[in-house]
């Protein structure tokens, strides 16, 4: 993983209009090459991801190319593309995540690498907002271009601290202050479903974060260092300490997250740690006001200003027959383009991670996180993205028995520490 230092630094170079510095202005100045003749480019996408609006627009700009979407379902892309590589026969393009999704596709070779001459090349310096590539990243090095960007943060309902006049949490004593307010007016201070793990996790990738810091958060992931810290051991003894003090619903560890978001639209929860898509998802079919549910930068206390969070890109088979893999190139570029992002936004969906798009007026939840990304707030990683598959498992496991009380903080760290120590063993 990035240090915060290079973070900083990557930031500072995008956002004060800086070249890459091992660029050359050659390159800085090239457009991307668009294949001469009829060209057909295989590309594999979720369902209900709304490609067709792009793929549409890029043909008809370029109606000697082609793009043949195939699609599948969240789990089904997985397979296919995990079946496709050991086969030696992926897609020109596929729609992936990061982290540990991606990073089998990187290290086999199969993932084509986006040298710096390309990023010039294909404008993903200037046009992607630099938290999005960062965060794409593996070992330093880029693999895909970042089409969205998806925050994970706390909300807050502002009816309910209106009502019991709770101000907007700034710090992490801020944020126990609400909590305990909240607790003793009889609401319950977080909705939160734990049964698939995820949902805690969030919680708990929080106090990581504010109790280790950016810099030994990103170790941690890196397996660089040890979870059995005192850190992480004191992020852990919050999590228990919030769960005894009733702090999240009773029962949360064996609830649904879906049946969670209710808790709050009937005024019985104040806050949930959620991502952007509930606005669309869940607060307005359920005919909720999305004004009266405000996302707030997480408040970890920690420099750089980070909250949980990834990005979804699409990814370039590194064995493309080379127009197959200049078309798919253009076409990402193409739709990560300011003007056909910001054309496209309202059917394309948001939080873009093209620099300047922001959604229409009447979303306001993703409007502000999109005003974060862009003012430079930076992303790290989920546990379940940073981490290998084995260790999340480990994870997940030691969390949740925390939980209900089977382990405690320093027994539940060691757990974890020892998956970490198994895999790299046998890795």
């Amino acid at each position: 993983m990035k240090s915060s230092i290079r973070q900083t630094l990557l930031t500072a170079i995008a956002f004060t209009g800086l070249s890459w510095p091992i660029v050359s202005a050659s390159a800085q100045d090239a457009k991307p090459p668009v294949p001469s003749g009829n060209i057909t480019v295989s590309f594999w996408g979720i369902a209900t991801q709304p490609w067709q609006v792009m793929i549409d627009d890029f043909q008809k700009t370029y109606p000697n190319l082609k793009i043949k979407w195939t699609k599948y379902s969240t789990d089904e892309i997985k397979q296919a593309v995990r079946v496709a590589s050991a086969a030696g026969k992926l897609s020109d393009g596929w729609f992936n995540w990061g982290g540990s999704l991606a990073s089998p596709y990187e290290d086999g070779g199969h993932a084509l690498e986006l040298t710096p001459a390309l990023i010039a090349q294909y404008g993903v310096d200037k046009n992607v907002v630099p938290a999005a590539v960062d965060l794409a990243r593996h070992n330093g090095k880029l693999y895909g271009i970042p089409v969205w960007v998806r925050p994970m943060t706390i909300f807050y309902k502002k009816s309910l601290f209106d009502k019991f006049g709770i101000p907007e949490p700034k710090t992490f004593d801020d944020l126990e202050q609400a909590c305990a307010k909240l607790k003793a007016n009889g609401i319950i201070p977080f909705a939160c479903g734990g049964k698939f793990s995820w949902m805690t996790m969030r919680t708990t990738d929080f106090l990581i974060e504010h109790f280790a810091g950016p810099a030994l958060h990103d170790k941690l992931f890196a397996m660089e260092e040890s979870y059995n810290s005192p850190a992480v051991i004191q992020a852990f003894t919050k999590l228990k300490e919030w769960v005894t003090k009733g702090y999240f619903n009773d029962g949360f560890i064996s609830l649904d997250p879906n049946e969670s978001l209710p808790l709050l639209f009937q005024d019985r929860a104040a806050m949930t740690f959620q991502g952007p898509w509930i606005e669309d998802q869940n607060i307005i079919p359920a005919h909720q006001d999305p004004n009266n549910y405000i996302p707030i930068v997480a408040p970890a206390d920690q420099k750089p200003v980070r909250v949980s969070g990834f990005q979804e890109q699409i990814q370039f088979w590194s064995k493309s027959k080379p127009d197959q893999q200049k078309a798919a190139l253009l076409f990402a570029s193409f739709i990560t383009t300011p003007e056909v992002a910001k054309k496209h936004v309202s059917e394309f969906g948001s939080p873009s991670a093209v620099v300047g798009v922001f959604p229409s007026a009447d979303r306001p939840i993703t409007t502000a996180m999109v005003k974060w990304l862009q003012s430079g707030v930076q992303l790290y990683l989920p546990t379940d993205q940073a981490l290998p598959q084995e260790v999340v498992n480990a994870f997940f496991q030691a969390q949740d028995s925390m939980v209900l009380g089977s382990l405690t903080p320093e027994a539940a760290c060691a757990q974890i520490q020892k998956a970490v120590e198994d895999y790299k063993a046998s890795h």
